[in-house]
């Protein structure tokens, strides 16, 4: 059939209107680069994903996405466990990620469960705020990479069926098109892992009218056996979540429709008293344990499912795919603005598939115990402090610079999935929250209250200068001053007992915004070097770029990531 003309392109296509795709896009956006975004399904259906571990919801904190997650969005449940015959008697309850009261470092310290068909929802609503608004029912049929472009045939599904293709010319492509991902395969990018074919699922959602309460997630049977949960969305939409396992189940004929699925459920609580309603959507589901052996190649990548698929144990998935994004976002946004080389897209690839590496490893531990520990076992369903991604480092990276330790060492390198062995935070880190910043105003006074996190955003570098000397600030902010401004956010961070009749204003100083500590979360949550000051370097995407002491360190660490200065 005949090609509409090439169209004014964007800069960027993402294929795949998910959560991965949508933060993605909104990155993008948020940097001033023209998006577009295509979906070759209908919005989503269902729960899915529907847990946010907190460093996913720190990334909704410098994205603005955050108060809308947070007005939907739960606590996870405690779970019950029943007793089998019967299925009423509650055995036992326990939380499966206990409660943790908020530190200043981390003020989102606990998982939110938000289904992703919200999840989705709401980020297109952030979307179209910048006037993108995503495509749906439309496929990237195929696409060919040239030196300084892609040419992309996609394929819109009109209402009567008819498909209307075009073609289009973009300088990059990203796939987040899901585990049978198009973008991929027309790649050649390896998929090597494993099938598991001894665990067997029935996953979905269904309407629960009456017979259980939504203050627990339910549990009965265990092991590789048979075992049902169903599992209480975050809204009283009486909609829950269930998960049918094992190897005493027939999982194709409990596919087969509602009324044997019902039997199914019946069968495994011994409950006759639960009043199922409608089936929203069910699913046979293997697990898969799988990741590329890079995140792309030449003008093209890809992102969560599309580049990596495992076991949904741990609550991982979902929130690495975004955050492969996040990762990624801001590095396409310096190298279309023509402020970094694309190498810098390098480091996309040698800083996530570590990541990825280790959430293999561990979901699949998680999978493996399940199988293997009876039901009267709280530790198949209990997760340690790691599955909440804030340990996730890119300490490996090529980019970082670091005067506090040597970053090669086995000790600092060790797990990606953690805190160095130390218990120091280092270059790769996440950079802690540090609220309590009393801001200094041109009268001299420090009035409005501020936070690291209010500071942090997607479009720019922050360099935090930890220093009671003005001039330590002047000197900072005038080795940046060849880099266009919205590159780079200076900020001078003065001591707690700092007083305002001895400073100057912040114009004085050199530096975009003058900070007292008055809370001294900054000075306690971050390294201080000897001498007279430190220096750290925040990324866009909330990572610890550089902790050096001074002008030389931070030349070393802007020529790694920027051209020359502007």
């Amino acid at each position: 059939m005949p090609l509409s003309p090439t169209s004014v392109s964007p800069s960027v296509l993402v294929v795949g209107a998910g959560p991965v795709g949508s933060v993605l896009a909104l990155t993008l956006l948020k940097n001033g680069i023209p998006v577009r975004i295509i979906d070759k399904a209908g919005p989503q259906i269902g729960q899915k994903g529907a847990g946010i571990q907190p460093r996913s919801l720190e990334m909704h904190h410098f994205l603005g996405t955050l108060p809308d997650f947070l007005d939907v969005g739960k606590v996870l449940p405690p779970c019950a466990v029943y007793k089998i015959p019967g299925g009423t008697e509650i055995l036992k309850t326990f939380e499966m990620i206990p409660y943790e009261e908020p530190r200043p470092d981390i003020p989102y310290i606990n998982a939110v469960m938000l289904g992703q068909h919200r999840q989705q929802s709401i980020l297109h609503r952030h979307l179209e705020k910048y006037g993108c608004e995503v495509e749906f029912h439309t496929e990237l049929r195929s696409f060919k990479q040239y030196d300084d472009h892609v040419l992309a045939i996609i394929i819109k599904k009109s209402s009567d069926g008819t498909e209307i293709p075009e073609e289009i010319k973009v300088p990059y492509v990203v796939g987040a098109d899901g585990a049978h991902s198009t973008i991929r395969r027309t790649l050649g990018l390896t998929f090597l892992g494993d099938t598991r074919d001894d665990v067997n699922m029935v996953i979905g959602d269904i309407e629960v009218k009456g017979g259980l309460d939504r203050k627990f997630w339910h549990l009965w049977g265990g092991g590789s056996a048979k075992m049902v949960t169903l599992i209480p969305t975050e809204v009283d939409d009486n909609i829950f979540t269930m998960i049918i396992a094992g190897n005493e189940i027939d999982h194709a004929k409990t596919v087969s429709g509602r009324d044997e699925l019902v039997k199914t459920i019946t069968s495994i609580t011994d409950r006759n008293d639960i009043e199922f309603g409608d089936l929203v959507w069910m699913s046979r589901y293997r697990p898969n344990i799988r990741m590329v052996n890079k995140f792309g190649e030449g003008k093209v990548f890809v992102a969560g499912d599309a580049a990596h698929v495992h076991s949904p144990t741990g609550g991982q998935g979902t929130n690495s795919g975004v955050q492969d994004s996040f990762n990624l976002g801001w590095k396409l946004a310096l190298v279309l603005k023509g402020f970094s080389s694309p190498s810098l897209l390098d480091t996309y690839t040698e800083e996530r598939l570590p990541v990825i590496a280790a959430m293999l490893d561990k979901s699949t531990f998680l999978l493996n115990r399940g199988l293997e520990k009876p039901r009267s076992d709280n530790s198949n369903w209990t997760r340690g402090a790691e599955f909440k991604q804030l340990g996730i480092n890119y300490r490996g990276s090529s980019t970082l610079v670091d005067e506090t330790t040597d970053l090669t060492k086995d000790l600092i390198r060790s797990d990606s999935y953690s805190l160095a062995s130390d218990g120091v935070v280092h270059a790769g880190d996440r950079a802690p929250e540090a609220p309590g910043l009393e801001v200094l105003h041109s009268d001299g006074n420090f009035t409005t209250m501020t936070s690291l996190f209010d500071i942090f955003k997607p479009d720019h570098h922050t360099v935090l200068i930890f220093s009671s000397l003005r001039s330590k600030g002047e000197e900072i902010a005038s080795e940046l001053r060849g880099y266009a401004k919205s590159l780079v956010e200076t900020v001078l961070i003065l001591p707690a007992l700092s007083q305002s009749e001895q400073i100057a204003s912040g114009q004085q100083f050199g530096v975009d915004l003058v900070l007292r500590d008055g809370g001294g979360h900054a000075y306690k949550g971050y390294p201080a070097l000897p001498g007279l000051c430190t220096v750290v370097v925040v990324r866009p995407d909330g990572i610890i770029g550089a902790i050096v002491g001074g002008v030389d360190g931070l030349r070393q660490y802007l020529s790694g990531v920027f051209l020359a200065s502007k």
